[in-house]
């Protein structure tokens, strides 16, 4: 089930928890979390638990993701003081890698461009 067709509960839930988590990083004394930006979140529909995408232009995926397992408690413990909800989504952090595969992507698209002005007879084109 997606999460359009799931209900207005989880649609409401799931930018609050942005939100509380992205100022929680944000005043966190790791400057690697400082730079993070969470790209998404999913919550089960039961409030059990709740997956967090996260991405950084600056450092690499892994020592985001020591960070984030390092400070993990303390959000958690900020999400709790923050919702109002009875039940508080246990966090879990993924490290969204989408920005970096659109980098290798664009990366590639680029060397076969050149390739493909380089030597277009080669690849079965009529250079004039």
């Amino acid at each position: 089930m997606s999460n359009q067709t799931r209900g207005g509960r989880i649609n409401r839930i799931n930018p609050l928890i942005q939100k509380i988590i992205s100022s929680a990083l944000l005043r966190s004394s790791d400057p690697i979390l400082n730079k993070a930006t969470i790209t998404h979140v999913s919550t089960s529909p039961d409030l059990k638990k709740s997956m967090v995408f996260v991405s950084t232009l600056d450092v690499n995926e892994g020592s985001l993701k020591t960070a984030l397992e390092k400070n993990r408690t303390k959000i958690q413990k900020v999400l709790a003081r923050e919702m109002t909800t009875k039940n508080v989504p246990k966090i879990i952090f993924e490290v969204d890698s989408t920005f970096n595969n659109v980098l290798r992507i664009n990366e590639l698209l680029d060397r076969l461009s050149l390739i493909h002005i380089s030597e277009p007879t080669r690849l079965g084109m009529i250079s004039y």
